[in-house]
């Protein structure tokens, strides 16, 4: 009658044996104290206490292991009844009463309580509040842990800094592997173990956020791209790189990086490298129309094609990419401003030059108008960038709205 959890118990001594258990524990699971009453169960959930019962005579037994405390019925139980992870420990103390004593054990959301008959109540209570002490605290910091490193992933995917987060998950780290150290009988291999997964995962979730962030940046400067908006592109191709090289930092820096992680890195490297290069020779394509053109108005917009890609990729930091240096970027940017205002100021000399040969006052008003726009378009620009002179664009245009009040003047004037 007394078979696989009475032969554990020994005679109600306090010393235990697994040996007999199979089934009811896991693998690697060791089994420390048995506690054995005449067959009830005294169980609350969701505020709702009800008694389990064993009947036709069978007992009732709880078994605290390295990892859990488990509560079955009868001598020959095929599963648990109630299984508490010593995770999810919050309390554990012995009631005393006149006749006996009773175990109550608690988690955040579930009590039992069990009167013992036999086994020794006050060991096993003692080796459930400290080592399950050990195992909460652990489970504890390793949630702050994960916590953190969702966080780290939400920064990363907004384009945020993420590396306090990071920080603050290796901080519970060590607060979890001091939980495992401070009680010599918890079970410190496996506790470790249970540490060494998250650190993993913060590990792996670092590579992969980061490799998110340098594709998806990538995917934000081939639609830009398409769609002209160089500035969105040149931003994210900058951003990109930098995820690039963060994620080479990663992949170098911690132990175990996700399987794929390098193929997919040099993979967006060669992508985003591809990108940057085409930009580039789109930008000097338009530099070689540029100087091929024989019409002022062609040249123009050409000139100024070249200058929004360059300024573009100057605004947003390009330095190395592509790859291209800064001061070489800005001296690429200095020319093509230099073949622009020269381009402004010669379409505008000819439109000068077109209107002060035309007789009627009306079309050569409007000639002067627009030489007037061009070499205002010349002087902003001019003031705009560095090292070129405003002051000769300002001192066309004051000449031709010179001329173009003068034949205003003459129409007026009869």
């Amino acid at each position: 009658m007394f078979d696989r959890v009475n032969d554990a118990i020994s005679g109600g001594s306090g010393e235990v044996d697994a040996e007999h258990l199979d089934g009811l524990l896991r693998d690697g699971e060791e089994l420390q104290h048995a506690l054995a009453n005449d067959g009830t169960i005294e169980h609350t959930e969701d505020g709702r206490t009800t008694t389990i019962e064993s009947g036709g005579g069978h007992g009732a037994y709880m078994l605290v292991t390295d990892e859990r405390v488990l509560w079955v019925l009868g001598d020959q139980p095929e599963e648990t009844e109630i299984a508490f992870e010593m995770t999810r420990l919050q309390t554990c103390h012995i009631r005393k009463g006149l006749i006996n004593s009773k175990l109550e054990i608690q988690t955040y959301d579930e009590m039992v309580v069990f009167d013992p008959d036999e086994g020794d109540a006050e060991a096993a209570e003692d080796y459930i509040s400290n080592v399950g002490s050990s195992w909460a605290d652990m489970s504890s910091a390793l949630a702050q842990a994960r916590d953190a490193i969702a966080a780290y992933e939400d920064a990363c995917e907004r384009g945020a800094d993420p590396n306090n987060h990071a920080l603050t998950a290796r901080s519970q780290f060590s607060q979890a592997r001091r939980s495992a150290t401070r009680e010599d009988r918890a079970p410190e291999q496996k506790i470790r173990a249970e540490i060494e997964a998250v650190v993993e995962e913060l590990a792996h979730t670092r590579v992969n956020s980061w490799l998110d962030r340098a594709e998806s940046q990538y995917e934000t400067v081939e639609t830009a791209l398409d769609e002209g908006r160089y500035g969105e592109a040149c931003e994210a191709y900058v951003d990109a790189g930098g995820a690039v090289e963060e994620t080479r930092d990663v992949i170098d820096d911690v132990d175990d990086a996700p399987e794929g992680a390098e193929s997919r890195l040099d993979a967006i490297e060669a992508d985003l490298r591809d990108a940057g290069e085409r930009f580039l020779d789109d930008a000097a394509g338009r530099c070689e129309t540029a100087l091929d053109a024989e019409d002022a108005t062609v040249a123009v917009d050409a000139w100024e094609e070249a200058f929004d890609r360059y300024r573009a990729a100057a605004d947003a930091g390009w330095n190395g990419h592509a790859p291209v240096s800064g001061d070489a970027l800005e001296y690429q940017l200095t020319w093509v401003t230099a073949g622009l205002l020269e381009a402004m100021s010669a379409h505008a000399a000819a439109l000068e030059r077109e209107a002060d040969d035309i007789d009627d006052t009306d079309e050569a008003g409007d000639r002067y108008g627009d030489a007037e726009e061009w070499f205002e378009r010349a002087r902003d620009l001019a003031d705009e960038r560095p090292h070129h002179d405003a002051d000769e664009y300002e001192a066309g245009r004051d000449r031709v709205e010179e001329k173009r009040l003068e034949s205003a003047g003459w129409e007026f004037g009869g």
